[in-house]
């Protein structure tokens, strides 16, 4: 497989998980906004924080208020990680890959992409039932590629972009909730669980966690399992499996992999040690740290020029835009 179709295959992965994730963290952020008593403050600063766009928006001298604020992470072209513009480069990231993917990716991402730029899809009335269209659209591409792509290296490669995608995301909402939310006393032990709920479900974990701790959502139920979890998809134990099954198919993988199975051992050192919440907010740093390495060893083994983008900063625009 040529290095340019690898890289595209890599990016398009990432940005459709981009925007599904994207999504789903403004979805859970603007049904919590409804519960929320306290309104004081910049409610969206978290979600921006999360995305890595906090700082471009403020550099914009964006007002912030709700409107501004998802009207930047939804549909802002010029904002390269906003919803739009995820979906704008998996689709032209697909458009120089057709003989590789299955013809209906094409009609598919071009469905998702008329869902994401469809004028009004942060207005308040109608935002849930657009960005759940977005969700579904994302997910059935992801079906559609898992059902009916041969599994070779071009999917081993898609795979790989997806998972560091998604590792990525899940130590961001992580360590921000971890830094704000603390697990409650008295009049407060309500509304922090209820915030660790809207943490689960951000990242689509909520049901799993009920299933599999039957016990109160807590600061330390939700961070042990979104990091140890060996089943569930999104936690990171789980997304560093898949990106070493990933790298397991492909050659020169011994830079990417060895990163990988030094961040897991890691990990599985900690939770024999029964870490506690302060520990797994200094794994996450390390997590953090160790995905960025992971990405740019991916980048210089197997892409012709090296994408510098610590995931899950704002994609390259370079990259985007040579796609």
């Amino acid at each position: 497989m040529l290095s340019r179709a690898a890289e595209n295959i890599y990016w398009m992965a990432r940005y459709l998980e981009r925007a599904e994730n994207t999504a789903r963290l403004v979805a859970v952020h603007s049904e919590f906004r409804l519960d929320r008593p306290d309104r004081s403050g910049f409610f969206w600063e978290p979600v921006l924080s999360i995305t890595g766009t906090l700082e471009d928006f403020d550099a914009r001298g964006l007002p912030r208020t709700e409107r501004e604020a998802t009207n930047f992470l939804l549909s802002d072209p010029q904002n390269p990680s906003s919803l739009l513009s995820s979906c704008s480069y998996a689709r032209e990231n697909i458009r120089t890959l057709m003989e590789m993917l299955p013809r209906e990716s094409w009609e598919a991402v071009n469905g998702l992409h008329a869902a994401a730029a469809r004028p009004g899809v942060g207005a308040p009335q109608m935002r849930d039932v657009h960005l759940r269209e977005i969700i579904g659209r994302s997910q059935a591409m992801a079906g559609l590629f898992s059902g009916a792509m041969n599994d070779d290296a071009g999917y081993a490669v898609l795979r790989l972009g997806r998972t560091i995608e998604r590792g990525s995301f899940t130590v961001q909402v992580l360590e921000n909730a971890l830094a704000r939310i603390g697990d409650g006393v008295g009049d407060m032990l309500s509304l922090q669980a209820a915030e660790w709920v809207g943490v689960l479900k951000s990242l689509t974990a909520y049901q799993m966690y009920r299933r599999s701790l039957r016990g109160p959502v807590t600061r330390l139920g939700v961070s042990r399992f979104l990091v140890f979890s060996q089943v569930f998809p999104r936690a990171l134990v789980h997304c560093l499996g898949g990106i070493g099954q990933a790298l397991g198919r492909l050659p020169d993988s011994g830079a990417a992999a060895a990163t990988a199975a030094r961040l897991s051992a890691e990990l599985a050192a900690a939770e024999t040690a029964g870490a506690d919440a302060d520990r797994i907010a200094g794994l996450l740093a390390s997590a953090r740290s160790d995905l960025s390495a992971l990405h740019q060893a991916v980048c210089e083994t197997y892409f012709i020029a090296p994408t510098r983008v610590a995931p899950p900063a704002p994609a390259s625009r370079t990259q985007a835009q040579g796609a």
